[in-house]
């Protein structure tokens, strides 16, 4: 009887600890810890944006035409307004603090820099509100010139403003090769 009792205990320990176990790593996992890399697929297709994210870039309703893998030519009503460029293939290798950050960039017909938007990344809220200040060192500029341009990081959000900073700058030095 003292045999079964013991098992018994036994098996009710082991489910504790695995029970204790499995919600150390779930916990792990969602504020950073055990997560996988983020695979990038060598030439993959990279998805174009969607109605919300064209809003965002100020193109609501725009029709979008792949012209190359992460670039897309605008057009609304017949009219060509630029290109959106995705800078995912474009800076596969860019890394903020907790991993990719990819962007959306408008540029218009003139070949200027109209609009960045952040697109869906693991950076730290608090920290990635600070660096979207970046963007802004870009609107207005000329296409060619915003790709080399020196673009200052913001304190205290550093990793994630130089990331944000370096896929812009790819994003348009795509558009200056494939583009214009």
């Amino acid at each position: 009887m003292w045999s079964k009792y013991n098992q018994y205990n036994n098996m009710k320990r082991s489910t504790l600890i695995l029970t204790l176990a499995l919600a150390l790593v779930g916990s792990a996992s969602s504020v950073g810890f055990l997560q996988a890399a983020p695979k990038v697929v060598a030439n993959a297709q990279t998805v174009a944006p969607n109605g919300r994210q064209l809003t965002k870039l100020g193109l609501t309703g725009a029709q979008l035409e792949q012209k190359h893998d992460g670039i897309w030519a605008v057009t609304l009503k017949g009219k060509a307004l630029g290109y959106v460029i995705n800078s995912t293939p474009f800076a596969a290798n860019v890394q903020g603090y907790r991993g990719p950050v990819p962007v959306l960039v408008y540029v218009d017909n003139s070949g200027k820099c109209k609009k960045v938007y952040a697109l869906p990344n693991n950076e730290t809220p608090s920290f990635f509100d600070k660096a979207v200040t970046v963007q802004n060192q870009f609107k207005g500029k000329a296409a060619k010139k915003a790709a080399t341009m020196s673009v200052d990081a913001v304190s205290g959000a550093t990793f994630s403003s130089k990331a944000l900073a370096a896929n812009v700058k790819a994003a348009l030095d795509a558009y200056t090769k494939y583009v214009k």
